[in-house]
């Protein structure tokens, strides 16, 4: 049937979940970045270890910044009467339109700006 939907694939998460899996996805991305350039670093030391001794660094990439804008279905929901009130979150895609006749015009804009900061110093 064409309005049968799946809601696991429409991906109906709680707001803070959504946007603590964007943030551990950039810091995964990263972690990736870096460990790519630990092994070329060892992969020179043991290939041209002259270059290594004369200071030759290989290259470290970072991700300075990570954006994120996305269309997205909002809903608030209170699991019991003594519950706080959740806001959840749908991405709105070619499954949530077609799967629960939604017009684009009733969504929201999710927009994250992830950046790094110095680490905090504690005082010795």
């Amino acid at each position: 049937m064409a309005n049968e939907v799946d809601f696991a694939e429409i991906l109906i998460t709680p707001a803070a979940t959504m946007i603590r899996e964007i943030g551990a996805s950039v810091a995964a991305a990263q972690q990736a970045l870096d460990q790519g350039s630990i092994a070329a670093q060892a992969a020179l030391r043991a290939q041209a270890p002259e270059l290594e001794a004369a200071g030759y660094q290989v290259t470290w990439y970072q991700i300075p910044e990570a954006q994120v804008e996305m269309k997205v279905a909002v809903h608030f929901e209170k699991k019991t009467t003594d519950a706080p009130l959740r806001m959840y979150l749908t991405p709105f895609n070619a499954k949530y339109r077609t799967g629960l006749d939604f017009a684009a015009e009733g969504t929201s804009t999710l927009k994250l700006r992830i950046v790094p900061v110095p680490p905090v110093t504690r005082p010795e």
